[in-house]
């Protein structure tokens, strides 16, 4: 069996020509050539982590390129049975691999198979290739803290105890309450500072730097209320830096932290987004990189908006349209993160409810309905989930069932709050369309006769009297 790593100058002849082949295939976007490509060098090199790494993203470019073709957003099926992965992991880790890396193929993501490969992988002695099969998880799921768990123990038994350390530390960030991680990331932090400093001998932390003014800097650089002044110090420092060693990783993560702390999300995606390319594909930072995207757009948003509400400027027709574009892309990036959400807990009603709401909002309609009827089964959001089917109805000009689900609603509310004037207001436009101006008028003046000002309710009742 080959070692870990091998790297591309490790290959023989041929099998580095068809590695540089599936590359061009990336490129571009062959993305089956280059699968078909990577699986026959890796099957005689599984010890090829680069290689393996470019077989995972070739796989999640294809995946997303079908998943357009047929509406952009199509669910992970059911469940991999590892019966028969799990016999061959004891008596042939790497035939095993093989067999895993066929579902991964097409569900680069999935938590079961990625953690097959994790346990094949380990039974092979490849642990790089188990962590990184933990890592794609953590991409794919970030939000699945016992996979994290699980990847935070490996890299610690790897003695990779700073990346462990930002393991825990990121666990502890999505659930405060879990005191196990905040433990761990604690002694892996304290760990890493002393494997760095060298401690163990006489003398404190200040005899081990450089100079007093070398102190005074690190101290200021780990305080989390900085001053702006603070900050654009540290800024210019760090800045020389960079400019003395561009490549260098721990700097430009620094500056993208810096930049952070400034709330300039614009110049903070850009440095992560250079340190996510200088650090072989750390998920890390390329969640750091949407992340500040993502504010970034929220800022955006927010000033297009006063822009075209005040209506100045010969430019308003395209500020418009860029809003409209930007609240798309925020409206994306919700379906995106709901579906994640879904996929790990598909029985939940609520995350159904969630990931409905946001395909509503989205303008997927007939994706929407079958999440929103799977969210109906929880009592406690089964009204807000009828209303949602009735409007996902109404929008396909479905009026008929769209009444079924508004005046069902209806029937199982005893008081007319906000949620209730909602659903009759609804109903009674889903009327007027279908041309019943009778049974609109109805709805209207139910509400008219408890709340006046509720939306333009009173000028539709009170012009009906002409």
């Amino acid at each position: 069996m080959s070692p870990e790593p091998v790297t591309e100058n490790d290959l023989p002849l041929e099998q580095k020509k068809l590695f540089l082949k599936a590359l061009s295939a990336v490129e571009t976007h062959n993305y089956g050539y280059a699968i078909t490509l990577l699986q026959n060098v890796l099957k005689d090199q599984p010890g090829f982590l680069d290689g393996r790494k470019v077989l995972r993203a070739a796989g999640v470019q294809k995946s997303k390129t079908e998943e357009k073709k047929k509406g952009g957003l199509q669910i992970s099926g059911g469940g991999f049975s590892l019966m028969k992965v799990r016999g061959k992991i004891k008596k042939d880790p790497l035939d095993a691999i093989l067999d895993i890396e066929k579902r991964l193929e097409t569900e680069p993501y999935a938590i079961d198979a990625n953690e097959a490969l994790f346990e094949a992988a380990n039974a092979a002695g490849l642990p790089l290739t188990a962590g990184f099969a933990l890592e794609t998880v953590r991409e794919g799921h970030p939000e699945n803290t016992k996979t994290l768990h699980k990847l935070g123990e490996h890299l610690l038994a790897q003695n990779e105890v700073e990346k462990a350390a930002a393991v825990f530390a990121e666990i502890v960030k999505r659930d405060p309450s879990d005191g196990e991680a905040s433990k761990k990331a604690r002694d892996c932090s304290a760990r890493a500072s002393m494997t760095k400093g060298g401690w163990g001998g006489g003398g404190g932390f200040r005899d081990m730097l450089k100079d007093q003014a070398e102190s005074q800097s690190l101290e200021m650089q780990g305080r989390t209320g900085m001053t702006e002044e603070q900050i654009d110090a540290q800024l210019a420092e760090w800045g020389a830096k960079y400019a003395e060693d561009p490549n260098n990783l721990n700097v430009v993560r620094r500056i993208a932290d810096l930049y952070e702390r400034k709330e300039d999300w614009t110049g903070a995606q850009g440095y992560y987004e250079w340190a996510y390319s200088l650090s072989a594909s750390d998920s890390s930072l390329l969640r750091k990189v949407e992340e500040m995207a993502d504010r970034a757009r929220e800022v955006e948003i927010k000033r297009l908006e006063i822009e075209v509400a005040e209506g100045a400027g010969d430019d308003l027709e395209e500020k418009q349209a860029l809003l409209d574009q930007r609240k798309q892309e925020q409206v994306e990036q919700r379906i995106s993160e709901s579906r994640v959400r879904v996929d790990r807990n598909p029985t939940d009603p609520q995350l159904r409810f969630e990931f409905g709401s946001a395909l509503y909002d989205g303008g997927y309609f007939t994706e929407a309905i079958p999440e929103l009827q799977r969210a109906k089964s929880n009592p406690s959001i089964r009204i807000k989930a009828m209303l949602m089917l009735g409007k996902c109805c109404e929008r396909k000009k479905m009026f008929d069932i769209a009444v079924t689900h508004f005046q069902g609603a209806i029937n199982e509310l005893q008081i007319m709050d906000n949620t209730k004037k909602d659903a009759l207001y609804n109903l009674g436009l889903v009327f007027d369309e279908m041309g019943d101006k009778v049974k609109s008028l109805e709805c209207m003046k139910e509400i008219y006769n408890v709340d006046y000002e509720y939306r333009d309710v009173a000028p539709r009742v009170e012009s009906s009297y002409g």
